[in-house]
């Protein structure tokens, strides 16, 4: 159990290299003007900065939400959570034929500074035989067709301890 919590510390930590924490007051007006353009009644945006970019993550309606814009505010990506009513129809068919025991947690609209769209879906594949979990991330096209697998990482804080 201690070496799973070092695990975890640790990437959080590495992950936390890369992207540094940044102020709102610190922003350049630019990224500020879009975002309120953007997003005009969102108040509470955490964000980064990681390669001359600015990332704001926040929620809408309970919703995780993402944009990463350039210094000059400029559209780099934008990431909205979807429901699964919403994703391409081949979505679903495709998890359950190749993750067997596929439970989906969240799932994403991505759309790329050309407006290209892919969706990301995140969720856990659960071995009935011997109770492993493990997590899944797979990416696919705007048409719903399977691209590559992503990196299992969940952008959801866990669950409170009284939650099931």
């Amino acid at each position: 159990m201690k070496k799973l919590i070092l695990i975890a510390f640790l990437g959080l930590a590495l992950n936390n290299v890369n992207a540094q924490q940044v102020s709102e007051n610190d922003l350049p007006a630019p990224v500020l003007k879009k975002f309120h353009k953007l997003y005009p009644d969102v108040k509470n945006a955490d964000w980064s900065n990681k390669d001359d970019n600015y990332k704001a993550e926040f929620l809408v309606m309970k919703a995780h939400y993402s944009v990463t814009l350039s210094e000059k505010g400029d559209i780099v990506e934008k990431r909205e959570a979807v429901a699964v009513a919403t994703l391409p129809p081949t979505i679903a068919p495709y998890m359950s034929k190749n993750h067997k025991g596929f439970k989906l947690k969240e799932s994403y609209k991505i759309t790329d500074d050309k407006k290209a769209v892919t969706y990301e879906v995140h969720g856990k594949k659960v071995n009935l035989a011997d109770k492993t979990s493990e997590e899944v991330v797979c990416i696919f096209d705007a048409k719903g067709k399977y691209l590559e697998d992503g990196e299992a990482t969940s952008t959801t804080p866990p669950p409170a301890k009284n939650e099931k």
